[in-house]
């Protein structure tokens, strides 16, 4: 996946990747038990799509928790609301598309019945 470049509130540039893959499962796995906690998980995951601010490049992939928690002071929160607000509309763009696919849609009826 490659790199986008969104505007955050302040009109910085923030370029942002989506966490995809071995990326995200790491993340997930040095979050550990705190993955599930929304705020966190949330503003975390937020952090870890953007790759620069104004120019300025963020780490590549947090290797520790420690680095995953740095990445609250390294990106602040305009740039983290910039980044989570495009995760959501990348996910509402794919919901979107799958809702108008020609994909065949579920039955009602049970084959062989």
């Amino acid at each position: 996946m490659s790199a986008e470049t969104i505007t955050d509130a302040k009109g910085r540039k923030i370029e942002v990747q989506e966490v995809v893959g071995s990326a995200l499962a790491r993340l997930t796995r040095l979050a550990g038990a705190s993955f599930g906690e929304n705020a966190w998980t949330t503003g975390t995951l937020a952090r870890a799509t953007v790759r620069s601010v104004a120019g300025v490049p963020t780490p590549a992939e947090a290797r520790s928790v420690k680095e995953l928690d740095g990445l609250w002071d390294i990106v602040d929160p305009d740039a983290a609301e910039a980044a989570l607000k495009w995760l959501i509309a990348k996910q509402e763009a794919v919901a979107t598309d799958a809702k108008n696919s020609i994909a065949p849609q579920d039955s009602c009826s049970a084959a062989g019945s």
